[in-house]
């Protein structure tokens, strides 16, 4: 057993910038020297930039480690119990395309959870294999998607059973869980390569307080965003090699993938967030999930507001750590801007709810200031008329009606979105938050489609995808 109290990476880097190096290699802010005379760019980076380091002696080599990086991703691979455990400087994303380029070949038949992440989308893009998508569940409280069901794997199964992959997203953006464990046996009995896109659940399984790790229930690759919940830096993340079938594979293309200038902060900040999820102690997690259920239980008595969470979900697993919260009279995008205001900041919005993400760690004092600001949005905001909904998933086993090779090869033309029902669209169209394709590349919109793009922009969301009120469509042949 590794001693998870050292943060080995970070240690180098502590020792290396405390020797008050010459440098005469890159970067070109030479440890902080070199800064824009400007007082907020000296506050700010001077700091962070005497660590910015690259690949010196004794600092190691992301790309073929050996050293301090090497022990600092077996000692990830210990906690999280994978074969292999890689660090990740491009987020999650660059973490879904390597292992979707990994496992997936052109022509292959892979099954897709619909609501998955675009960076998915773009790993069929770049694999052209052909996905089968399998529409998950929805939360009846919350009208957002969840996961798919047994039922609905083994319909696919059954109509596509050459398939050999299954990519699945768990939870989803709002900590949503639905019997994962099952679907993957279900994979397994059938040799599907199982991929999950677990980016939400980088804490899971650290104890009985959250959900388990999609590794702990057989995945063969398991990618997980740090940053989201974890105190590492944005685009820090973990890839799980599981399965060591595909450990050579999945390191080629992380060779290809990542950049060749891999962030030292960013990669010493994993190094600490795997020291944090460590190092907490049962009585640490007895207190912070106690802090959280009391924040939810306070919201939930305010009047006019809506916490979803077990007693009000039709869903069994929901992470504490993710509080979907609706107000009456408010759509989420204006519950979003009023928060705002008074300097609190959701995650995201979406046309019914706001999704905060609390962190690991105990914060009542923000939780009070919330809770009152909470009060005083409902109280006056519940006599509003409010019609706000989200996009109804068709509960189908569906495929795109063109190939990103077909797409590529159709002329494409821009209109505006009112007149886009029955047409094809050319790009994935994503409302950013959270990053989840509406409609597919490929795919025909239809009137609900449309609907619900027209009603996320009348209040004030972002579609990615979309230029204004125009989208990007194919031209079929007349």
């Amino acid at each position: 057993m590794r001693d998870q109290n050292r943060v080995p990476l970070l240690e180098a880097l502590s020792v290396w910038s405390k020797r008050d190096p010459i440098s005469y290699h890159v970067p070109g802010h030479k440890n902080g020297a070199i800064i824009p005379a400007m007082e907020q760019a000296e506050e700010v980076f001077k700091h962070v930039m005497a660590i910015d380091a690259t690949e010196l002696t004794g600092l190691d080599d992301l790309h073929d480690a050996y050293g301090v990086i090497k022990e600092a991703e077996e000692l990830a691979s210990e906690l999280y119990g994978s074969a292999q455990t890689r660090f990740l400087v491009g987020g999650s994303t660059a973490g879904n395309l390597a292992m979707m380029m990994a496992v997936c070949q052109q022509g292959d038949t892979v099954f897709i959870q619909k609501n998955c992440h675009k960076s998915i989308i773009n790993g069929l893009r770049l694999t052209k294999a052909k996905p089968v998508f399998i529409s998950p569940e929805m939360e009846h409280r919350s009208q957002v998607a969840t996961g798919i069901t047994v039922g609905s794997l083994k319909e696919a199964i059954r109509i596509y059973p050459e398939a050999r992959t299954l990519v699945l997203t768990n939870p989803n953006y709002y900590g949503m869980s639905v019997e994962i464990e099952k679907v993957i046996a279900l994979a397994h009995e059938h040799h599907l390569t199982v991929i999950v896109d677990e980016a939400h659940g980088a804490h899971f399984g650290k104890s009985g307080y959250f959900p388990k790790s999609s590794i702990a229930h057989g995945a063969d690759l398991v990618v997980h965003s740090a940053h989201k919940t974890l105190p590492a830096m944005t685009m820090g993340a973990y890839l799980h090699v599981v399965n060591e079938d595909y450990r050579s594979k999945v390191n080629d293309y992380l060779q290809i993938l990542q950049s060749s200038s891999p962030s030292y902060p960013i990669m010493a900040s994993l190094d600490l967030a795997r020291y944090h999820l460590s190092s907490l102690t049962h009585e640490q997690l007895t207190q912070i999930v106690s802090e959280v259920d009391w924040f939810k239980k306070s919201l939930n008595h305010i009047d006019g507001v809506t916490v979803i969470d077990h007693a009000t979900s039709s869903v069994s697993t929901i992470d504490p750590l993710k509080v979907t919260v609706q107000v009456k009279g408010l759509s989420g995008f204006q519950l979003a801007d009023e928060l705002e205001q008074e300097s609190i900041f959701p995650e995201l919005a979406d046309s019914l709810n706001v999704l905060l993400v609390l962190p690991l760690a105990p914060k009542q004092e923000n939780y009070k200031k919330t809770i009152q600001v909470f009060k005083e949005i409902a109280l006056k905001s519940r006599t509003n008329p409010v019609i706000s909904y989200n996009i109804e998933i068709d509960k189908e086993i569906s495929t795109p009606a063109y190939s990103f090779e077909e797409l590529e090869k159709m002329s494409k033309r821009e209109i505006e979105v009112k007149e886009a029902i029955g047409k094809i669209s050319a790009k994935a169209v994503i409302p950013y938050p959270p990053g989840i394709p509406v409609v597919m590349p490929g795919e025909r919109f239809t009137s609900k489609h449309v609907k619900f793009l027209l009603n996320v922009l009348s209040e004030g969301g972002h579609v990615q995808g979309m230029m204004g009120n125009t989208i990007t469509i194919a031209l079929e042949e007349e």
